[in-house]
């Protein structure tokens, strides 16, 4: 352990020389090694040594939950102050330590250099120790509880405070103080109001001494100051809670500043031991499961997990139609076997495929499914009671008075028995649906199938072919697994006919429904089941022989799948690949979807996949075996088309090798920090083990520009717009063109998420996007209301404004001439919970002393929030 910590030292010194030698100019960091109970306790606090307060525990014990139940883990935390902190976990390797140390070093640049952290105290660390101290003595002095009752009240409001405080320029000194020099308008009463005038000509206000000035966005720094009953221990409390506030309001501002450090998108389909995951749901379940890592089947295990949200990203496409969304430094694997990052690429550069890794799941998925229960009939309740059908029949019609009625009326309820089902068929009088407990090949096969041809009738579902032998397979295999009778007919055409196979049974679409298949879902938005993904090989076969019996064909131009959906296509192709089957992507003119199975490959598909329909494997036997084709084939791809966008993206890290496939390509660890750690392991043992272990490190900052997929477009369009200026933008504008990457990184550096929404979402974007303002007009409908693009650009800055809380100001200090506390919501559409505002009014009437008013908007009428200390009211 000892030797790991020298190792470790002299790794921090290295680091630090190529950080330096790069460009970056962090402040000094000190970094502590700590167990998980303590990364989680100053996850919790937000600073290490900060005051006790039941809402930090509340935060700690959440944490610790996630965490000992596997649902999340904190890699490293940094604190912003000169010097800053590095925590690090100790559960880290060696080598994983030393990437984090590279990786918090970026993070304290951006903290020294970011203009929103230009006045935040450095010492933050240091003062809130003090305030703990502090704090800590009037406990003992007024008693914890006093203390802690007074802390509720100061953090209900905590969030209420300035963001531009330090920008606005005059503010009365902190009454813990003593006034030393004379304040701003002290002497203004020498002068008349007819000397003082504004700009246009009218008498100027002049501001009294010692008055506050209105309105104040700050509720905490007013209260501090002009609180007519707090004591002087209670001020004191009050301004540290401020000062705290104002250390961490550049972060709530720059939330999406740092830039993102993961790798893919969350629709990338990854290749693991428990079978095909969306890297979303990778990330989501967490859990160190082995992944393909590149070559026939090779995985290794996931050590480390990560995510940015809003990121920029580029999405990549190949001749083939495979694609692939990542990080700008996410790094693909090129076909000569070296890594390029991903903002490198361009159109005409060949990728490496990877194809053949044979990396399946080995256990069959139970099918979670509970058969709706058979409705009741006379038969179960005669036996109940102990009479006959009969006697039943007769008592419910009333023809008869049974001495056994009471006993009978108890059964019927009992049994939830429903009369008017005379004559009728009811549930039980057919058979049940036989759950077969696991996904099996047959079953897979016709799931294959329904994807492909399946459709829904009133009653239950149903199949259409003209082969004879797709309708025996499928009457036999519900029949077989599900015990259900399937009913088969032949429709007759002028052109000959096809046979239908009908199954009368709701059970049977809920069934479907569960294993993922939607039968009333459009062609055009099918998709292969999650369940089919995470089978073994066997059962995936299965299903792609069912669904190419149904939607594929054979010929002279090999293997060919015809669908109107890009995403069931994707997923067949990113399969296919896993066997080791080369297919290609053809957009057809009425805009259905071909994928295309030729040569070597097609051969691979018969020998692992095939045709159930012996006249689709006859034809697939006679092309393999009838036409020249070349048995080599080539396991490269070249890159079409290159787009910029912004999203969320996730990250791995494999344990042995520091690949994995994912989308059909090879993919590395990308993080910028790499660049030094392939200097200081560079010639060393190391460097092989990075060079297979590149741990993804968990960022403080995460990426919440905008709501949903709004942030990517916006930055997308900004780089288009000054990348490829239009004449009339570079006559009015001076934008020379190719400097639409310089301008992301020039926005994500100088805007919060204000201003970016304000001076970057345009009208051609918000047209393009088709965004709308919509309300809730009844209780339960929701009602467009705008698509004017300024009402929907101002919509969404209220949104993002005040960090997303309610934006209060203290209108006057002195209403009613009563020294009574008068709150204005400065309303933008969005109502405030009244519940929650009466709850708060409480506290502040403790921190005021006397009589608070809040005024706000309800259904677009003014109203006023009152209390007393003792009863609501409102007018």
């Amino acid at each position: 352990m000892d030797r790991e910590i020298k190792d470790l030292e002299k790794a921090m010194e290295r680091i630090w020389e190529i950080a330096l030698k790069m460009g970056l100019d962090p402040f000094p960091v000190n970094y502590e090694i700590v167990p998980a109970t303590v990364m989680y306790e100053i996850g919790s606090y937000a600073l290490p040594g900060r005051f006790s307060h039941w809402t930090f525990g509340k935060a700690y014990h959440k944490m610790k939950t996630m965490y000992d139940f596997g649902l999340s883990r904190i890699y490293e935390v940094v604190i912003n102050t000169n010097p800053a902190y590095g925590f690090l976990l100790e559960t880290n390797s060696p080598l994983q330590n030393k990437l984090v140390i590279a990786h918090v070093l970026g993070h304290v640049d951006f903290f020294k250099h970011n203009a929103y952290f230009s006045r935040t105290n450095r010492r933050m660390v240091d003062e809130v120790n003090i305030h703990a101290q502090r704090i800590e003595e009037y406990e003992f002095k007024y008693g914890r509880k006093t203390v802690e009752e007074f802390l509720d009240a100061v953090l209900s409001i905590e969030e209420h405070i300035d963001p531009h405080f330090f920008v606005r320029k005059e503010r009365e000194r902190d009454p813990r103080q003593k006034a030393t020099e004379p304040r701003v308008g002290q002497f203004d009463d020498l002068m008349t109001a007819g000397e003082l005038q504004t700009r246009d000509g009218a008498p100027a206000a002049i501001h009294v001494p010692g008055t506050p000035f209105y309105p104040e966005k700050d509720l905490i720094w007013f209260i501090a100051h002009h609180s007519p009953s707090l004591s002087a221990w209670e001020r004191d409390v009050m301004l540290m809670i401020h000062d705290e506030m104002l250390y961490f309001v550049p972060q709530m501002q720059t939330k999406t500043m740092n830039e993102g450090w993961a790798c893919l998108t969350g629709d990338a389909l990854v290749a693991t031991e428990w079978g095909f995951i969306p890297f979303e749901e990778l990330y989501e379940r967490g859990e160190r499961i082995a992944v393909a890592s590149g070559g026939a089947d090779e995985r290794h295990a996931i050590t480390e997990f990560h995510k940015e949200e809003q990121v920029p990203t580029i999405r990549i496409k190949t001749r083939r139609g495979l694609t692939v969304e990542g990080a700008e430094k996410h790094r693909v694997r090129f076909a000569d076997g070296t890594w390029a990052y991903l903002r490198d690429v361009k159109p005409g550069d060949r990728l490496h495929v990877e194809c053949g890794g044979n990396v399946w799941s080995s256990e069959f998925q139970e099918i979670r499914f509970e058969p709706l229960a058979a409705d009741p009939t006379i038969a179960h309740i005669a036996p109940l009671v102990g009479v006959s059908l009969n006697t039943v029949v007769r008592h419910l019609n009333g023809t008869h008075q049974s001495r056994s009625a009471a006993t009978i009326d108890r059964a019927v309820a009992a049994t939830n028995y429903r009369r008017g089902y005379a004559g009728k068929v009811l549930l039980n009088r057919r058979a049940e649906l036989r759950n077969p407990g696991v996904l099996n090949e047959d079953l897979a096969w016709l799931l294959g199938y329904f994807v492909g041809d399946g459709n829904r009738t009133k009653s239950g579902i149903c199949i259409t072919s003209g082969d004879t032998e797709v309708i025996a397979m499928a009457a036999s295999i519900i029949q077989d697994q599900l015990g259900l009778r399937a009913l088969t007919h032949w429709d007759a055409t002028e052109q000959g006919g096809r046979w239908r196979l009908v199954v009368h049974s709701r059970e049977l679409l809920r069934f479907l429904r569960a294993l993922g298949i939607d039968l009333t879902a459009t062609a055009r938005h099918k998709k292969i089941p999650a369940i089919i993904l995470r089978s073994p090989k066997a059962v995936v076969s299965a299903f792609l022989r069912g669904y190419f019996d149904a939607d594929g064909y054979a010929g002279k131009q090999g293997v060919i799948l015809s669908s109107s959906s890009d995403e069931l296509v994707r997923q067949t192709q990113i399969l296919f690949l896993n066997y080791g089957i080369l297919s290609t992507q053809r957009r057809q003119t009425d805009g259905c979807l071909h994928l295309h199975v030729a040569g070597a490959s097609a051969k691979t598909f018969a020998d692992e996949i095939g045709f159930g329909l012996a006249r689709k494997q006859e034809r697939l036997r006679d092309y393999i075996e009838n036409r020249r084709w070349f048995c080599r084939e080539d396991f490269t791809d070249e890159i079409v088309s290159v787009e910029h966008r912004v999203n969320d993206v996730f990250d791995i890290s494999v344990a042995t090798k520091q690949a994995y496939v994912a989308n059909g390509l090879l993919h590395h660890n990308s993080f910028w920090h790499s660049r030094i750690m392939r200097e200081l392991c560079e010639g060393t043992d190391d460097f092989v083990e990075f060079a297979e272990l590149h741990a993804s490190v968990v960022s403080p900052h995460k990426g919440q520009l905008n709501p949903y997929y709004l942030g990517y477009k916006i930055f997308e369009d900004i780089e288009r717009r000054w990348e490829n200026p239009t004449a009339a933008e570079r006559e009015k504008y001076g934008r020379k063109g190719g400097e639409g990457r310089e301008k992301i990184f020039e926005v994500r550096e100088m805007d919060n998420d204000v201003s970016f929404l304000r001076n970057y979402l345009t009208e051609e974007l918000v047209e393009e996007l088709d965004l709308y303002v919509f309300e809730l007009v009844d209780e339960d409908e929701w009602t467009v209301t705008e698509k004017r693009w300024e009402r929907v650009r101002d919509q969404l800055v209220a949104n993002m404004t005040n960090f997303g809380f309610p934006y209060i100001e203290v209108t006057d200090g002195d209403y009613n001439r009563n020294r009574e506390l008068y709150l204005m919501h400065r309303y933008e559409g969005a109502e405030l919970d009244l519940k929650y505002a009466r709850k708060v009014l409480e506290y502040v009437f403790k921190l005021w002393g006397r009589p608070v008013h809040l005024e706000t908007r309800v259904d677009d009428d003014s109203l006023v929030l009152h209390f007393d200390g003792t009863d609501h009211d409102e007018d």
